[in-house]
């Protein structure tokens, strides 16, 4: 290992740092003689110690609801979604179910039929989706799956169905009607005149399987 070597300052170096040191202005003084003339039996301490306590108060319960707030929110959240897929699990087991009745579209609108007049409408859903499934070029088929879907009061999925018998046959003027009825029911009455005026161009049927 080789030796450390010893530097030192220069006599030049050593002058100017010692002028420096004496040119440095000294930090001031705090002058705390004012607390002397404070007269503490003057200052408030039980109303600020009140106030204090208060306002943690009303943080802290602040902090609480708005907590328990969103807990109840995420809590409703994951109880509405339980409930939304343990009605899907439902539908799908009345699904599988009515899926055995029959085999071909057509038999699964007369079956959708049949559970309508009986007033089964689940499984009347089930059997009108089954046969547009089975067959999604055939147009009577939409129109049967509108026709329970407006039963059913469910009028969104009514006009889609509709739409979809009309993009097959854009001339059917039971799609048509059928479609007037449901814009009636969605208050949409400008459509609901423009669909009847093309049912009554194009001449429609109010059976189903026209």
């Amino acid at each position: 290992m080789g030796n450390i070597k010893s530097y030192r300052l220069s006599a030049q170096l050593k002058a100017e740092l010692n002028q420096n040191r004496k040119s440095r202005t000294p930090f001031p003084a705090i002058n705390f003689s004012f607390l002397q003339n404070l007269n503490f039996k003057k200052i408030p301490f039980r109303g600020i110690a009140l106030f204090m306590g208060v306002f943690t108060l009303i943080v802290l319960s602040y902090t609480g609801i708005k907590s328990l707030y969103e807990y109840s929110l995420q809590k409703n959240e994951k109880l509405k979604q339980a409930q939304v897929q343990e009605y899907q699990d439902h539908l799908d087991q009345i699904k599988g179910e009515v899926g055995k009745l029959a085999d071909s579209a057509t038999s699964y609108v007369t079956l959708s039929q049949k559970f309508l007049k009986e007033k089964d409408i689940e499984k009347a859903e089930a059997a009108a989706k089954l046969a547009t499934e089975k067959d999604p070029a055939w147009r009577d088929g939409f129109i049967n799956e509108g026709h329970v879907m407006l039963s059913a009061n469910k009028f969104e999925e009514a006009k889609q169905a509709f739409e979809k018998a009309l993009a097959i046959d854009p001339i059917c003027g039971q799609a048509h009607y059928l479609l007037s009825l449901t814009y009636q029911e969605l208050k949409n009455n400008d459509l609901a005149k423009v669909e009847f005026a093309k049912a009554k161009q194009f001449g429609f049927e109010t059976e189903i399987g026209g």
